[in-house]
């Protein structure tokens, strides 16, 4: 039986590698930036190709769970925070010194 599918709408950013992959599971829905599942892999066929798709997302928003298994209960509460570099991480209160030989 195949694996059951799932897309991880935090972790999503609408690339849009999942559908080309998986055309026939996967899709972006228009005016939307989030993949969502159009069906579960009917065929061994249909899982590889959903199973290369979670092999490919950047974001690993894609999940493959056992064929059995019911959808992951999203997290409570918001999504923690993205954190980024912003060029130079030197505290701004740091003043640079010389250093004398």
């Amino acid at each position: 039986m195949p694996r059951r599918f799932e897309v991880v709408e935090e972790d999503c950013i609408g690339c849009g590698l999942c559908s080309e992959r998986a055309p026939e599971n996967f899709e972006i829905p228009t005016g939307t930036s989030v993949a969502q599942v159009l069906k579960q892999p009917e065929t061994s066929a249909e899982e590889e190709a959903c199973l290369e798709a979670c092999d490919y997302c950047p974001m690993g928003g894609l999940h493959a769970g056992a064929a059995d298994s019911p959808p992951a209960e999203k997290p409570a509460g918001p999504a923690p925070p993205t954190l980024t570099p912003a060029g130079d991480s030197t505290p701004a209160d740091v003043t640079p010194t010389r250093l004398e030989s």
